[in-house]
């Protein structure tokens, strides 16, 4: 559980990173047009549903493979002795890490395969904005945000850390986990802390999704080319 919540942590960091790195560029070369506009506030509300659902793809990858790697450690340390004996002298079968990576990389291609579907994030993400206005982007922003947060709800159950709206004044107690708590700000002495909550933060509570019935050769494609033929 421990590697899991750091993986969660350290993803969560490099795509707040990478799409902090992303919206500066933008800023600097689209800033006084946004803010001449009022579209100002468009750039953060894209880049936070993007951030959000990028880190929801890699924290499906990591903890697919952390939970395969954690559950055979604690089926070992479960077995009898005896049983762990004649264990320890029959051959090892070797282990199949190819397996592991597919299924992990099939995962995140289906969670992918159906924003697309529902959102055209893919769609969205690859195309170039520079030859539309604000109003354009907006009026598209729309329609993905509707049609991800559908997937979303469909598939992916999240909650939130703390329940108070933010802005309300929270307070950390002892023993909190610093994995889903960032403490911010003038942080001294032990806690108990109070503070204003200025993010709810989330967690993952459950991922669904459907069980798969083709085979190989369509686990790495995310949506059908269309091809319209004319008689």
């Amino acid at each position: 559980m421990h590697s899991k919540q750091r993986f969660a942590l350290l993803s969560l960091l490099v795509t707040v990173a990478l799409n902090g790195v992303l919206l500066a560029t933008i800023y600097t070369l689209f800033g006084e047009a946004l803010q001449a506009s009022g579209q100002i506030g468009l750039l953060f509300v894209i880049g936070g549903v993007v951030t959000l659902l990028l880190w929801l793809v890699n924290y499906l990858v990591g903890s697919r493979l952390l939970g395969v790697d954690g559950g055979a450690a604690t089926d070992a340390t479960a077995t009898p002795p005896a049983v762990r004996e004649a264990s320890a002298a029959a051959p090892r079968a070797r282990p199949q890490p190819q397996e592991n990576t597919r299924a992990a990389e099939s995962g995140a291609v289906q969670l992918l395969a159906i924003l697309q579907r529902q959102g055209r994030l893919l769609d969205f993400l690859r195309e170039d904005l520079q030859m539309y206005d604000d109003a354009q982007i907006g009026a598209a922003v729309r329609s993905i945000h509707a049609g991800c947060r559908q997937a979303l709800d469909e598939h992916v159950q999240v909650a939130p850390i703390f329940v108070e709206t933010e802005g309300s004044t929270v307070s950390v107690q002892p023993g909190f986990d610093p994995h889903a708590v960032r403490l911010v700000g003038n942080v001294v002495g032990e806690p108990p802390f109070r503070g204003e909550l200025r993010h709810r933060g989330w967690r993952v509570v459950s991922i669904e999704l459907p069980q798969q019935v083709d085979g190989r050769a369509t686990e790495q494609i995310v949506a059908a080319a269309e091809v319209e033929v004319q008689g």
